[in-house]
């Protein structure tokens, strides 16, 4: 029953990583419409340390799963293989997890879109400046250099 009880307040720690990724993805929209780049840089940190979050918690959803004889269950299906007393709190747990997670997909692809669109316009606005090419090799200021190796 504990091993039960630590998997649901797992996926309820994943539930508020994925809200939280949700809130960054839209500061990241405004950062990008108001040509930001410190703000975003620093979203983009805030992002991957959430990532990483995510990841550390991949890694204890798999081992509980074992643990529970439930690696091959589906979301949907967990409150039924739940024991009947934590069937309530497990449906509502996946419920939100599958709520934010939608909301999470949402923003993102906003945010995705945004950047995309903002590319976009740099590049026509450097090919013009330089002749209908686009200059390759450049370096951003150290300031806005962010590592993406999560």
């Amino acid at each position: 029953m504990e091993t039960y009880r630590a998997y649901l307040a797992l996926l309820g720690e994943l539930s508020n990583i994925l809200e939280k990724l949700s809130e960054k993805a839209q500061e990241k929209t405004k950062a990008v419409r108001r040509d930001d780049l410190a703000a975003l840089a620093n979203i983009l940190k805030e992002e991957q340390v959430l990532s990483l979050s995510l990841r550390s918690c991949e890694q204890r959803r798999v081992k509980l799963l074992e643990q529970l004889g439930l690696s091959q269950t589906r979301l949907d299906d967990l409150p039924g293989r739940c024991p009947e007393e934590l069937r309530l709190e497990a449906k509502a747990v996946v419920e939100e997890l599958r709520r934010h997670y939608t909301q999470y997909n949402g923003c993102a692809e906003v945010a995705r879109n945004t950047l995309e669109c903002n590319l976009h316009e740099i590049e026509k606005i450097l090919a013009q400046e330089n002749g209908g090419v686009i200059p390759t090799g450049l370096e951003p200021p150290p300031s806005l250099k962010t590592d993406f190796r999560a």
